[in-house]
């Protein structure tokens, strides 16, 4: 009875000795990626200016050129075109830049910043401004920057988004050996704000 007692002992070490492979650690699955749909959110947008029963003011203003009128939706979906192309959307986000985010306490907005991966990216600068919200978060603006090269003109462009509200696109034109020339957009929905 001891000889079968000791047998079984040593057959359960050599078992559990056997294998000299550590095992690998097991991972959690990296925590899916959040980045905000900024393409998605600005049609959504576009679809609530569309069924409201509001006039559409764009504002020109070129040097010391001022212009303004009120707009059509075909003349507006064109104009806002800008905030809703291809390299916004969330996926071409996920894939071309880091999420970075920090509250300010004394507003009490969460600021989502996209860095680019790469120098070439479609947009330097992309900043979401939320407020948290008891029951959703609200999103207050969308910032987004760019530079771009037309034929032998660099041209910078600062785009803003206010929710419910505006849009504005600033362009800064640089010829050469010229001043720059500024150009700013401005498209508003927002009766209040005319």
């Amino acid at each position: 009875m001891i000889k079968s007692i000791v047998i079984i002992a040593f057959c359960i070490m050599a078992i559990g000795c056997g294998s000299d492979k550590p095992e690998a650690p097991k991972s959690d699955p990296a925590p899916p990626k959040s980045y905000f749909p900024i393409s998605e959110y600005v049609q959504g947008q576009i679809s609530t200016v569309d069924s409201l029963p509001v006039g559409i003011l764009k504002k020109f203003t070129s040097g010391k050129t001022k212009d303004s009128a009120f707009i059509g939706h075909n003349e507006f979906h064109q104009l806002a075109s800008d905030f809703t192309g291809q390299d916004l959307t969330k996926e071409n986000l996920e894939k071309n830049y880091t999420e970075h985010s920090f509250m300010d306490e004394s507003t009490g907005f969460f600021t989502f910043t996209y860095q680019p991966l790469k120098t070439d990216a479609p947009f330097q600068r992309i900043d979401v401004l939320v407020k948290p919200g008891a029951n959703s978060d609200k999103v207050r603006s969308i910032y987004l920057e760019r530079s771009r090269k037309i034929n032998d003109t660099l041209v910078n462009e600062r785009l803003y988004w206010k929710s419910d509200a505006s849009f504005s696109i600033t362009k800064e034109k640089i010829y050469k050996e010229q001043p720059p020339i500024i150009q700013q957009l401005q498209v508003i929905w927002d009766t209040s704000a005319y």
